[in-house]
């Protein structure tokens, strides 16, 4: 890909979240960049996730996730979800992760996040070089007025940088 075409692309601002799955006794947080709301009725959002993730092997067995949209005070959270695998290392223990029962799934929530959207899996696409889920929002809570931490030039950025 030329440099002007991977420039430009980091100048798209997104949202920085995780997926979480539980399945069974294995429970695993990635951080997501690439997601977004793609229908309002019925209510969808879709995430774009690498193959080789934990992640999405407990997603395509659980059917159902968590999107957690983190704040601007959670880099650390992202940071650490999306430089470590689920499969060596248990990140909600390491991190000292509050999470709550979702009101509809079995994963459950990151309880200080700006917002949880919990999700029933709608539909799975193999594009480029990630997967794109599409998850149904089936129940959803806000639990804050923060802004949200963001995905620019190719980081994890806050608002004021």
């Amino acid at each position: 890909m030329s440099s002007d075409i991977t420039r430009a692309l980091g100048k798209i601002a997104c949202p920085c979240g995780l997926v979480g799955v539980k399945q069974g006794e294995n429970h695993d947080l990635t951080t997501v960049a690439w997601f977004t709301q793609e229908s309002s009725n019925p209510p969808q959002v879709m995430v774009a996730l690498h193959p080789d993730r934990y992640v999405l092997e407990l997603l395509d067995a659980a059917g159902e996730f968590v999107l957690s949209i983190l704040a601007e005070d959670q880099e650390n959270i992202a940071v650490f979800c999306g430089t470590h695998s689920g499969r060596n290392v248990d990140k909600i223990k390491e991190l000292g992760l509050a999470t709550e029962p979702a009101a509809v799934v079995a994963t459950p929530r990151v309880k200080d996040a700006l917002a949880n959207l919990e999700c029933k899996v709608s539909g799975r696409y193999q594009s480029g070089d990630h997967v794109i889920v599409v998850g149904q929002v089936a129940a959803a809570n806000v639990s804050g007025d923060k802004k949200p931490l963001l995905y620019y030039e190719h980081n994890i950025a806050r608002w004021s940088r």
